[in-house]
């Protein structure tokens, strides 16, 4: 890769040194410095003792998108905190299934090349949940019927000709009787619970 112009032999003051490198490797010096200037500025330098393989650059974005966003979907997003251009990634959804339409505040991750989707704003809201039930019969229909409630009865004597004369009084009262009825179940313990929501109810 590289050549040495002149040594530096023991007891010798040093010389000038002179570096040439191949134009493959000089082609990959220049690489890495665009990399590095694209990169983020408040990040380390590069330490050639133990270098660092794999990406460069921001790995996390907070960013906005709009819509609903499918689980194994991609959608275009763009930079929250940024303004120049290009501000704008392609990420993949594997785990949200956002179905509203009103889009938000979302963070993605770089895997490689590649962004995906790995977190959109949570909300909660509150709910009853039931815990058990009973049964129980219920009147849904009635009808009235007059009753007998009382009977009074006299005898006469005829003393001329021995007969005897017997009347009767009956006394009376409206009653209501059940002509149908269901078997109703109704909530006998409930429970409130908080939950979690992908959407703002």
């Amino acid at each position: 890769m590289s050549s040495q112009g002149a040594g530096n032999n023991g007891g010798q003051a040093a010389g000038r040194q002179f570096v040439s490198f191949t134009r493959p490797a000089a082609q990959r010096i220049a690489k890495v410095v665009r990399t590095v200037e694209a990169g983020n500025r408040t990040q380390p330098g590069v330490e050639f003792d133990h270098p660092q393989f794999g990406g460069s650059g921001k790995v996390f974005r907070v960013c906005t998108f709009t819509g609903s966003w499918s689980v194994g979907s991609t959608k275009t997003v763009t930079y929250k905190y940024q303004t120049s251009t290009p501000n704008t990634a392609v990420a993949t959804n594997l785990f949200f299934p956002v179905t509203g339409s009103a889009g938000g505040d979302c963070a993605i991750a770089k895997d490689g090349t590649a962004w995906f989707l790995i977190d959109v704003p949570f909300y909660t809201a509150t709910g009853v949940f039931v815990q058990s039930t009973a049964t129980s019969i219920s009147v849904t229909g009635t009808a009235s019927m007059s009753l007998v409630n009382n009977v009074s009865l006299e005898a006469t004597l005829n003393t001329s000709d021995c007969s005897i004369t017997i009347g009767k009084t009956l006394t009376t009262a409206t009653a209501a009787i059940i002509t149908s009825t269901a078997t109703s179940t109704y909530i006998a313990a409930s429970r409130t619970v908080t939950f979690v929501l992908l959407e703002k109810p």
